[in-house]
């Protein structure tokens, strides 16, 4: 079977037009479609990006390179006896101990 694969333009402008004409009547209705379809599809990638799990290889690979943290015990030192030596700095840090988020 040979289908002729010549299109003719003149032929179907006609057509164009006539649907032109058609959707022309509805175009608000097109545009509010058009931006609530964008709008769930953005939603659903966002529902689909925040329920996400972490594969098995990231996990790994994060837990290998995160360490427990350590203070250093002369930073300790230094001010327990400024704590120690000074009221004003006592009373700054007794402060901080009972309200750490106040500024």
């Amino acid at each position: 079977m040979k289908k002729n694969l010549n299109f003719d333009f003149k032929a179907v402008l006609p057509r164009l037009k006539k649907l032109q004409k058609q959707l022309a009547a509805h175009r608000a209705f097109i545009t509010i479609l058009a931006v609530l379809l964008a709008y769930v599809f953005i939603l659903w990638q966002i529902n689909r990006l925040a329920t996400a799990e972490p594969s098995p290889d990231a996990l790994s690979a994060t837990n290998s390179t995160s360490s427990v943290p350590s203070i250093d015990s002369n930073a300790i030192k230094q001010i327990q006896t400024l704590e120690q030596n000074s009221p004003s700095v006592h009373v700054l840090l007794q402060a901080a101990r009972n309200n750490p988020f106040q500024e």
